[in-house]
């Protein structure tokens, strides 16, 4: 019978031991906790690590902080550039499509061109129950059914057809008049349209002057739901909700109704910041849209510069 090893004696941790038991206080108590301390450490190591190997980001700032050169762009840390990927696995039909949805994807700081968002799964599920109550296959296609054939744009369009017919110092007489007419319509929340329509209240006159619609005579927001479809298809490839088929078919789609409602990016932008300020209202954030919407028109490195429209 071979004999058991004793473990080596660590003259270290004895002494810790003795001192321990001198201030009063049980070592092998005391060992416990530090083990356990240990082995939470070990832990979080271990999260920050599978974090990183699927975060592109996290990846390009931490091989930056050891002195490697950055692979490809970082993620808008240090400018205002869009995110494009080298290596997009799209056709040129399905990159045109995908990068119709830009604006919200800018925003999100994701990459452009590819069907991947790239962003860690258990965020992305987090992030579409807290903010669309999307919690499986059947939700997504629920609200991407929604997005197409109702959306934000119903209630848009109530309120500009109200407004269109009156000068803009009726404007606020005009709309108090819709909340009547949205209890008649069972798709229509009366609350979320006259917030809607005070939204656009104050936001089109700072619209009008950063640009946004200064020629079109009848806006339309479109935009603002099917660039978020378009959104939601990319996450729900990457939590697996859809297939990379189903995803593609149904972000080319969207685009084709996008390519029938607008004559350009431009236009598409427009459209995307028109629902935001409709469904956000003045402020900061909206700033923000309407900056990153010249962005995406104008910068070097935006596709949109690049790949035609028609």
């Amino acid at each position: 019978m071979s004999e058991e090893k004793e473990e080596p004696i660590n003259p270290m941790m004895e002494e810790m031991k003795k001192q321990w038991a001198a201030m009063g206080i049980d070592p092998n108590q005391m060992l416990s906790y530090m083990n356990n301390a240990m082995g939470m450490q070990q832990n979080i190591q271990d999260q920050f690590n599978q974090a990183m190997g699927s975060n592109p980001f996290l990846q390009n700032l931490m091989g930056m902080a050891g002195g490697q050169a950055p692979a490809g762009d970082m993620l808008n840390m240090f400018d205002d550039s869009p995110e494009v990927k080298e290596d997009s696995d799209l056709a040129p039909a399905e990159l045109k499509a995908v990068l119709c949805g830009a604006n919200i994807a800018y925003a999100n700081t994701q990459y452009l061109n590819t069907l991947s968002t790239y962003g860690p799964v258990e965020d992305i599920l987090e992030g579409l129950e807290n903010a669309w109550s999307i919690s499986s296959r059947e939700d997504l296609l629920g609200t991407l059914d929604w997005l197409d054939k109702n959306g934000h744009k119903a209630y848009f369009d109530i309120i500009w057809t109200k407004l269109s017919t009156l000068p803009k110092a009726e404007w606020r007489a005009g709309i108090k008049s819709l909340e009547l007419q949205a209890m008649a319509d069972t798709n229509i929340e009366p609350e979320r349209l006259m917030t809607y329509a005070t939204h656009i209240l104050e936001g089109y006159p700072g619209l009008l002057s950063h640009g946004i619609f200064a020629k079109a005579k009848t806006p339309d927001v479109t935009a603002w739901d099917l660039t978020r479809a378009i959104n939601l298809c990319r996450f729900g490839f990457d939590v697996e909700y859809l297939t990379r088929d189903e995803a593609l078919k149904k972000i080319q789609e969207f685009a084709q109704k996008l390519y029938s409602t607008y004559d350009s990016w431009r236009s598409l932008s427009e459209g995307y910041v028109t629902g935001f300020a409709m469904w956000s209202g003045e402020g900061d954030d909206l700033d923000e849209r309407i900056q990153q919407h010249g962005v995406l028109l104008q910068h070097p490195k935006s596709p949109w510069t690049t790949i035609s429209w028609k």
